[in-house]
Parts: C-alpha cells; sequence; structure tokens
C-alpha cells in the first residue's frame, strides 16, 4: 500500500493525463495564484484528542445536528479525509447560509477537530473553490489527502456544472476540475490552484472522470461514471483507468481497463459495471482490507436503496448488496442521493461510516430547517 503522504500529488499529475483522454473543446480559466488570499477558520477549534475514542453513528449525526454556522447551515456531498494532525476535512456542494449574500454557494468546507467544527473562509465568504463565472461552479466529487514538502496537500475533484437552464434539472456537467490546498498542523487549508482536468464539452455521454479515486499499490486508479443516454436508463457505466505512481507524467503509460487487460487507447476503454443496475454519478470506491468497496445508488441517484459492491480487484467482478433504504424522493420532494463511505472514520462497532445527502425542492423549507438539507450518517457492514 502506497503511503498517504505521497497520494494527492501524484494524484494530480495523474489526473492531468486525462485532458488527453476525454472530451473536446476550450479549458476554463486557468490555475489561482498561490498565496492570493489568506483562508481562515471560524471559530478555532483546540488541537483533537491525542488518543481519539471511536464514535458511534448517532454520536457523528448529533455533531452534525448541532452545527450553527452564520456561513454553513446546510450542505450536500460531504466528501471527506483525515489531516496528518488528526483533524478531518470534510467538502460540501451547494452550502446554504441564509443570513448572507448570497445565501447558496456553490460549495465549502468544514474541518472537524474531535467535536468541534470549525468553517473554512476566505476575505469574501464565497465559495472556497471558485466559480468559473456567474452560471458555471465547481461542485466537489471526491476528496484525497497527502503530504508535500513536508505539510498536508488535500485535492478536492470538483465537477463544472453550468447550472443555467439546460441538461437534466437545469444542470449540464461541462468536465472535471481539481482544487489543491495547502495544509500546515494546526492551520487554516490555504487554496494553492485551481486546474481543469478535462476540456469543457456539453456531450451528455461523456465519462466523467474524477467521481471516485484512490490509489493501491504501484497504481493510481481512477474511476469515471457514465449516461449511455438510452431511455429509461438512469444508472450510469463505471468506467477505470490506472497510471504508474511512479511515473504519472508519462502518457504513454496511461492505461484503461478494456474487459480482459489493460490497454494504452482510451478508445478501448469498457465499462466495469453496466447502466443497468449502474451507479450514481458520483460514488466512493475504495480498498477496504484485502477488498475493494464501492458505495452508491443503484440505478442512479433517482432509485430509493444504498448498495454496496465488493470485488477483489479494482476492475471486479463486483458483487451487489442492496443494504438500506434511501429514497430518491423525486415524487415527494424530500431527496436522499450521493451516498459515500468514509473509511478514515473508525466506528465503534467497526462498522463502514455512510452518509447520505438530503435535499428537499422547498427552498424556503431548507432556508427555514436547514437539517433536511444535511447529510445523514448510517452504518454498513465492512
Amino acid at each position: 500500500m502506497i503511503p498517504r503522504a505521497r497520494r494527492a500529488g501524484v494524484l494530480v499529475a495523474a489526473l492531468a493525463l486525462l485532458v488527453g483522454c476525454t472530451g473536446s473543446g476550450r479549458e476554463e480559466p486557468g490555475p489561482v495564484p498561490h498565496g492570493s488570499a489568506r483562508m481562515r477558520l471560524v471559530p478555532g477549534c483546540p488541537p483533537p484528542p491525542a488518543h481519539p475514542q471511536r464514535p458511534t453513528v448517532a454520536q457523528v449525526n448529533k455533531i452534525g445536528t448541532a452545527i450553527d454556522l452564520p456561513a454553513w447551515q446546510a450542505g450536500d456531498i460531504g466528501a471527506s479525509g483525515r489531516l496528518s494532525d488528526g483533524r478531518l476535512v470534510w467538502l460540501f456542494g451547494d452550502t446554504t447560509r441564509p443570513t448572507l449574500n448570497p445565501p447558496i454557494v456553490a460549495n465549502s468546507m468544514l474541518v472537524t477537530s474531535g467535536r468541534c467544527v470549525s468553517q473554512l473562509l476566505g476575505p469574501d465568504k464565497g465559495p472556497v473553490v471558485p466559480d468559473v463565472s456567474q452560471n458555471v461552479v465547481r461542485w466537489p466529487m471526491s476528496v484525497a489527502v497527502g503530504r508535500q514538502h513536508g505539510h498536508d496537500v488535500v485535492l478536492v475533484l470538483c465537477s463544472r456544472i453550468d447550472r443555467g437552464n439546460s441538461g437534466s434539472f437545469g444542470f449540464t456537467f461541462l468536465g472535471t476540475s481539481a482544487a489543491v490546498f495547502d495544509v500546515r498542523a494546526g492551520q487554516a487549508p490555504q487554496l494553492d490552484k485551481v486546474v481543469d482536468i478535462t476540456p469543457s464539452s456539453r456531450k451528455k455521454t461523456q465519462v466523467n472522470w474524477g467521481a471516485a479515486a484512490t490509489v493501491h499499490g504501484d497504481w493510481i486508479y481512477v474511476y469515471g461514471t457514465r449516461l449511455t443516454g438510452r431511455a429509461y436508463d438512469f444508472g450510469r457505466e463505471l468506467y477505470l483507468a490506472r497510471t504508474p505512481v511512479a511515473d504519472p507524467g508519462n502518457r504513454k503509460r496511461w492505461q484503461v481497463w478494456d474487459g480482459s487487460g489493460w490497454a494504452s487507447k482510451p478508445s478501448r476503454a469498457v465499462a466495469v459495471l453496466p447502466s443497468r443496475g449502474g451507479v450514481s454519478q458520483t460514488l466512493s470506491v475504495d480498498s477496504i482490507g484485502d477488498r475493494w468497496v464501492a458505495v452508491s445508488k443503484r440505478d442512479g441517484d433517482i432509485s430509493d436503496f444504498v448498495y454496496k459492491w465488493t470485488a477483489p480487484d479494482p476492475w471486479g467482478p463486483w458483487t451487489p448488496t442492496k443494504e438500506l433504504k434511501a429514497p430518491g424522493g423525486f415524487d415527494t420532494g424530500k431527496r436522499e442521493y450521493a451516498p459515500l463511505a468514509h473509511p478514515e472514520v473508525r466506528l465503534k462497532s467497526g462498522d463502514l461510516l455512510v452518509s447520505i445527502s438530503r435535499n428537499t425542492t422547498d427552498l424556503q423549507r431548507l432556508f427555514k430547517n436547514p437539517e433536511v438539507g444535511r447529510p445523514e450518517f448510517v452504518q454498513l457492514p465492512r
């Protein structure tokens, strides 16, 4: 297993290879200058306990319910990673803060230290990963934490979304971006740069690379999800690529899974899971013990159940298990979607901690009762 300290740096380089593998069209504006604005954590939290106790799911949910920050009242996704000083970072999508202007921003970050919760704020109190334009925003999908040059690096993989009046529910996926934060021990994360990994494209059937990513052994595995465009086909195909940790910048060594082995031509990539019975747009895939574990809705986010897939290898074969009910809610306005595993949080029960995003189509209800838009935590057998 590759040390976590090396993951973020090699993952940035590896994902950059995807520019030559998917999509077409111009890229969005480039990197954010290093040190252009200082970010701070509000409120300040003490260091995490030296010997933390493993929490129960009820305790994790109690902490989430108690959050009351002026710039964070609710948010979805909540992808997470553990820093080397013991703190946890949590990246959220659309974030509600009714007393500020604007009352919703496209993303936010919380940092937890034990039971204490802080929010990362920049000088403008806007999204921690800047919007591309008025209508194009960056929504977090997944998080990787590693170390470079003696400090932590937090890599946030984001989908670039046009939230105008096009696409499904008014949203169009354009491509994948990576935001890189530097984190010194006990200090606030600082945004270093934002890099667009894939060029912008409005093709509905493009692979959404970076929906999940992980490092194992000598390889970096990057997962992508894809809508087929077929009628009544709401699940997504799952794709897999890899690049060696030791040589991530060499395009000739980029490989995709072609169904029986690894191929160098991106056109030979085949789905490791089909769309029928397939996954959501965003999911989690982790190497846990001697198995690979994927957590997602089955047949897309409109379905009503969380599934866990297990496999002996990163490409499968995947065995699905129905775990628990989480109504898609498109007929009721109360949505439950995007389940994600958090293996870095060890529960007292020994089970796997999983968050399920929740939301409502009633914006005024969300402002009055933000808890309806906060992820709920559950546990699944490891």
